[in-house]
């Protein structure tokens, strides 16, 4: 995962969005964080929630997107907020109480780090933490942090262990739909772990349908994982010149996001400095609620292609969101392949999700600091990814009954 070429690929990162955690963000977490011996009182519970209200009014990127599209005004409803948090018995509760708080941002980025997926962060960000990820690994590496936590010495050793957290299935499955004309891969997770080991075999498959006239790459319920997943072992074997997409994106430009931006290299200019023409086809709010920006070319080069010149086409549902959202964005914008079934769940595009930690009880909040538009200009997080033949995504066992794939055994090419 720590690539040589990582500045290259800045904004192929989201570098390990763990599915599991994001998809159950919103739910009521009995994995209880409440581990340091004394309780919180109201007091601190109350500032710990006005640190983190302070922290996503200044950096967080769509709450004008909840508003459009769920109806819901966040900033608005802080006494009621606040009502809730003096309300909570204990520290159990009122680690519930913030999570469902967040949850009402509708940005399944954007929730309480839960305990069961610490060690997973920790691992990633914080131990053997190179320069690139170095604020995420801080936030993570704090005594209180790490108390809160139960992260111990042995949770450390633990770590040790190159396979500790391994997934040891593969994250993909290969099939052939119709013999030397219709071939399948579906690819279940962009699992950051498995990038080198499952590449190896999709290489191999790859290879042997080169001269396949169609290639389905079905991402349907795929939360995420590793932009790297998609880049190395899907993309830069099938394509035979390089492909690029432009992407626009936006910061607010809050002072705790800034040391994350830093350290992935990002340079940010001031929004200002747009061609007025050019904001005025933007969403309104980037002019009123954003402080710099950047214009991003995803660039994908070959690497040891396999010589297919077959068409491609991308599975795709509400399920596809952060990296294989950008994967499906990429596909989309590039010509890479052709878009069938669902519009996508979006929020792919940028880096990751940053964390800051809250001063009294020591959780750890995640959430998304980054607006991306899509090559039209319409913010990604708010309308996705929209597929070139819109069908039922409804994926049966029996591909006889699956619309999408029996779109691409008839399409004539």
């Amino acid at each position: 995962m720590r690539s040589k070429n990582r500045k290259k690929l800045l904004f192929y990162v989201l570098t390990f969005i763990l599915v599991s955690t994001t998809l159950a963000g919103c739910s009521s977490n009995k994995d209880s964080v409440a581990t340091i011996n004394r309780e919180l009182t109201v007091e601190e519970k109350v500032e710990d929630f006005e640190y983190m209200y302070k922290t996503l009014e200044e950096n967080y990127p769509f709450f004008k997107v909840n508003e459009r599209v769920n109806r819901i005004n966040w900033l608005a409803n802080k006494d009621e907020y606040k009502k809730r948090i003096k309300e909570t018995r204990n520290d159990e509760e009122f680690a519930n109480e913030l999570n469902m708080i967040l949850c009402e941002l509708n940005n399944d980025h954007t929730h309480l780090l839960s305990k069961d997926a610490f060690d997973s962060y920790y691992k990633l960000y914080a131990y053997k933490a190179d320069k690139y990820n170095k604020p995420w690994g801080k936030v993570l590496d704090n005594k209180k942090v790490k108390a809160r936590y139960n992260f111990t010495e042995k949770n450390l050793e633990e770590l040790k262990n190159e396979n500790y957290l391994q997934n040891s299935k593969p994250a993909f499955k290969s099939d052939i739909i119709i013999p030397n004309d219709v071939a399948y891969i579906k690819v279940k997770q962009m699992d950051g772990f498995r990038i080198e080991e499952d590449g190896v075999e999709i290489r191999k498959f790859l290879e042997s349908i080169k001269d396949y006239p169609k290639l389905i790459v079905d991402i349907r319920g795929n939360g995420g994982g590793s932009d790297y997943y998609w880049v190395k072992n899907i993309v830069q074997p099938l394509i035979n010149k390089p492909l690029s997409v432009d992407y626009y994106l936006f910061a607010k430009g809050g002072e705790d996001s800034q040391k994350f931006y830093k350290a992935r290299k990002m340079n940010l200019k001031d929004i200002s400095t747009l061609d007025e023409n050019l904001i005025h086809k933007f969403p309104e709010e980037i002019s009123t609620d954003f402080k710099y920006y950047k214009l991003s070319t995803d660039k994908i080069k070959p690497k040891n292609p396999v010589g297919f010149k077959g068409k491609i086409y991308l599975l795709v549902n509400s399920g596809v969101y952060s990296s294989s959202e950008s994967f499906a964005s990429f596909a989309k914008g590039s010509g890479f392949a052709t878009l069938v079934g669902g519009r996508t769940g979006g929020d792919g595009i940028g880096i990751d999700p940053l964390l800051f930690s809250l001063p009294n009880s020591g959780l750890v909040v995640r959430y998304s600091s980054l607006l991306c538009l899509n090559p039209d200009y319409t913010i990604n997080e708010e309308v996705q990814t929209t597929p070139d033949i819109e069908l039922s995504p409804f994926s049966p066992v029996d591909h006889k009954y699956d619309k999408c794939i029996q779109y691409v055994i008839n399409d004539e090419i």
